[in-house]
């Protein structure tokens, strides 16, 4: 019988070697399958769960729009979105805000919010109301001109409030001629940035005065139907790679015939 004698001394047949490393490439192998298959559940996991989100926000949208007290008085361990809101709304004598990276229809810009005031049992709290998707100008120098809402009056539309990514979620405010522009809608840190008592949800009204901008609804940033897609994807690669897998091995023992 052939021996190896390595580095360190010791003495290894090379059919001891070659298990060694088809030992490993099973385990590998193995491993990358089942990472594959877990990837394809949990995906169709979060797609279940959105397709039950999705059916909640059409059981939201049959309702009669609450008033204020109503809303903060449900549970805050629920997400608000998607429930109806009617409330009167004073404007606030600050800056539009200027959310940036966003698209629709293919063209970049901003989703801008304005700063009402509405009486909650008898102390004024402010309520971000957006006024629609406005799109950027040719320099980041300037923000692009909106119109506000002038007058008090009665608002009705929807809330909505944003997931926090733990990956970037700080609102990195930049205070511009035209306006404040962040990147991210946290309302934690904008309340404290503006030194305003902000409910930690924002109105989309079904219309505004004055304006016409287009408003964007996509209170998730995934839809249940893409969740499902990307299963699809994880569950097709994993059966390929098993195939080739097995292939692979036919082909091997053919060799060796």
């Amino acid at each position: 019988m052939i021996i190896n004698l390595n580095s360190s001394g010791d003495i290894r047949s090379p059919r001891s070697s070659k298990r060694v490393l088809w030992a490993l490439a099973i385990v590998l192998t193995v491993g990358l399958f089942l990472v594959l298959v877990k990837l394809g559940f949990w995906q169709l996991s979060r797609g279940e769960e959105k397709l039950l989100l999705e059916q909640k926000l059409q059981d939201r949208e049959q309702m009669t729009p609450m008033v204020i007290e109503q809303l903060v008085g449900i549970d805050s361990k629920f997400n608000l979105t998607g429930f109806p809101l009617q409330v009167d709304a004073l404007p606030e004598a600050m800056p539009l805000i200027y959310i940036d990276n966003v698209t629709y229809q293919g063209r970049v810009g901003y989703t801008v919010l304005q700063a009402m005031a509405v009486h909650l049992q008898g102390k004024k709290q402010v309520l971000l109301v957006e006024l629609g998707f406005a799109i950027a100008p040719s320099t980041r120098d300037h923000l692009p001109k909106v119109d506000s809402i002038e007058n008090a009056g009665n608002l009705v539309g929807r809330v909505y409030q944003r997931s926090i990514n733990p990956l970037s979620s700080d609102v990195m405010s930049e205070q511009m001629v035209e306006g404040i522009r962040i990147q991210n809608l946290n309302l934690k840190q904008l309340a404290k940035s503006l030194n305003l008592p902000l409910f930690d949800f924002v109105l989309q009204p079904y219309t505004s005065p004055n304006s016409h901008l287009p408003k964007i609804w996509s209170p998730y940033p995934m839809t249940s139907q893409k969740h499902f897609g990307y299963a699809f994807q994880w569950f097709g690669m994993a059966f390929v790679y098993a195939l080739l897998v097995v292939l692979f091995v036919m082909r091997k023992r053919k060799v060796k015939e």
